[in-house]
């Protein structure tokens, strides 16, 4: 066998796998602490909500310099990405605080928009940005392990979340800085 079919694979798996891996990663960190909040305490956090915000904010920005789709997608996805700060904004204008736009049913509706179609529309152009080869048909297999390994660690951090006192005390939120979730343990001494 020669070296250079040994070395070809080998070095086409380091091609891929790099970008495959910070693209994974990223979306595994931005998942993970929304999804264990809402298991822990039944509520999305502000610092995950200003995750959210900058994450699509900055891709909307970068959008408007170079539109990544064609038109007419490039405005729904304009639409997508500004729609977390245009909620943020408003909900601060408009109630004095985003905890008091939560509880009004628009505001809690026009969140809920967000989460199910903001929150895809950024995680796609993040995928798009880090590996647009795993937009090619060829690639489907890996672009749906990567949905499917962020939907896993989705689904494990709200789980986490949710059992908290299998994994951590209440002792573990308080050194963190966090609220004590209602259902958290007491250190047994």
């Amino acid at each position: 066998m020669s070296e250079s079919a040994t070395s070809e694979p080998a070095s086409g798996r380091r091609s891929i796998g790099g970008p495959l891996a910070l693209t994974a990663v990223t979306l595994g960190l931005l998942t993970w602490p929304i999804a264990f909040n809402l298991g822990a305490y039944g509520e999305v956090f502000y610092d995950d909500v200003f995750r959210v915000v900058v994450a699509a904010t900055i891709l909307f920005v970068v959008t408007v310099v170079n539109p990544v789709y064609p038109s007419p997608w490039i405005w729904i996805v304009r639409v997508a990405l500004a729609a977390p700060m245009l909620w943020l904004l408003t909900a601060a204008w408009a109630e004095g605080s985003t905890s008091k736009a939560l509880d009004r049913p628009v505001f809690a509706a026009w969140m809920v928009a967000i989460l199910l179609v903001s929150v895809p529309i950024t995680l796609r152009m993040l995928i798009d940005m880090f590996m647009p080869e795993l937009t090619s048909v060829g690639s489907r297999r890996i672009l749906f392990s990567i949905v499917a390994l962020v939907a896993v660690v989705g689904v494990i951090g709200f789980v986490v979340g949710r059992e908290n006192p299998r994994f951590m005390t209440c002792a573990d939120f308080s050194i963190a800085g966090s609220a004590e979730p209602d259902n958290c343990i007491k250190a047994q001494d």
